[in-house]
């Protein structure tokens, strides 16, 4: 991230979702009231002035088709499996790179004892807290707010410090920051997830082929949206390819459950005026659940990660 400044990433993909809920709700992917809330200027003029917001969706579709499909499909998949964790009893829920997400006060019910930590970059976070002081009046006695920089903060330590059960089943969720991570912080998170949370836990994550991160995807999307990241100071560093993701997370103690793409989603919920939405398949998500048995945490670096070239550095 640039030094001090909120994630411009977590505020595109609020945009989007404001967005899809303006629309009537038979037809919605997917439905977030306060995504508005967390959305600056430019984007709110969009939809005040109709014709420049179908300019600019228009010119988005050029430069990265499929893109806002696949994040729609994205918040639709970790709604759905979040709200099935918790109807199976989960009653912990940590939020890694929050962003503006908001399943704490949409999704949870706080009579049903479930405890959330938001972790999160500062300069993010400090934005998010204002913003919802300044929705909801004050902050939820449910959520924790955990100020993490994963590049070089101890997640355990903060966590457990704000209050985090270790002995729980918990539920991470884990939305659109993996590939912002290089390979060390993909390996310090998921032994916090597999080392500190009891047996049965899950963990809900995305995540991008391996092409998509070193260039070699000819796909017109990746090859924006990688340009993209990198000038707004949040380059790609991890990727993983399909036939990888089971050893990857097997041997960092975790089983799959499920691995899909966002464009294998399209049937499902895209009807309606949807029906003509781009859903990029560049997006995959992933359901584990915590194992037993940990395997190959002692090696320095599973060859599934990639890891960051120097010109990701500069």
């Amino acid at each position: 991230m640039i030094t001090g400044k909120p994630s411009k990433t977590a505020e595109t993909a609020a945009a989007f979702r404001a967005r899809e809920t303006l629309k009537p709700e038979r037809e919605r992917v997917c439905s977030d009231p306060l995504a508005r809330h967390f959305i600056g200027p430019s984007y709110l003029a969009m939809g005040r002035h109709p014709w420049l917001g179908r300019f600019f969706r228009w010119l988005g579709e050029r430069q990265f088709p499929g893109l806002g499909g696949a994040v729609l499909a994205r918040t639709r998949y970790f709604d759905e499996h979040t709200t099935a964790c918790l109807g199976n009893g989960i009653r912990q829920v940590v939020i890694l790179g929050a962003g503006y997400d908001t399943r704490a006060y949409r999704l949870v019910d706080p009579a049903q004892g479930v405890r959330v930590f938001e972790v999160d970059h500062p300069a993010t976070q400090s934005v998010k807290l204002a913003k919802l002081v300044d929705v909801l009046g004050e902050l939820p006695l449910h959520v924790e707010f955990v100020s993490v920089d994963f590049s070089c903060d101890d997640l355990k330590s903060r966590l457990c410090g704000a209050g985090y059960d270790s002995s729980k089943t918990t539920l991470f969720i884990w939305e659109g920051v993996s590939y912002y991570l290089n390979a060390t912080a993909i390996d310090d998170t998921l032994a916090f997830m597999a080392r500190n949370s009891a047996v049965g836990s899950a963990v809900l994550f995305d995540y991008f082929p391996r092409a998509v991160i070193d260039g070699s995807s000819r796909r017109r999307e990746a090859i924006t949206l990688r340009r993209r990241v990198k000038e707004r100071g949040e380059p790609f560093l991890f990727g993983i390819d399909e036939d990888e993701v089971v050893p990857f997370l097997r041997a960092r103690g975790f089983e799959t459950m499920e691995m899909v793409s966002a464009a294998a989603c399209k049937d499902a919920w895209f009807h309606g005026a949807n029906r003509a939405t781009e859903v990029s398949d560049i997006f995959r998500f992933a359901h584990a659940v915590r194992i037993n048995d940990i395997e190959g945490f002692n090696q320095k670096r599973h060859p599934a990660v990639h890891p960051s070239n120097e010109e990701e550095k500069t």
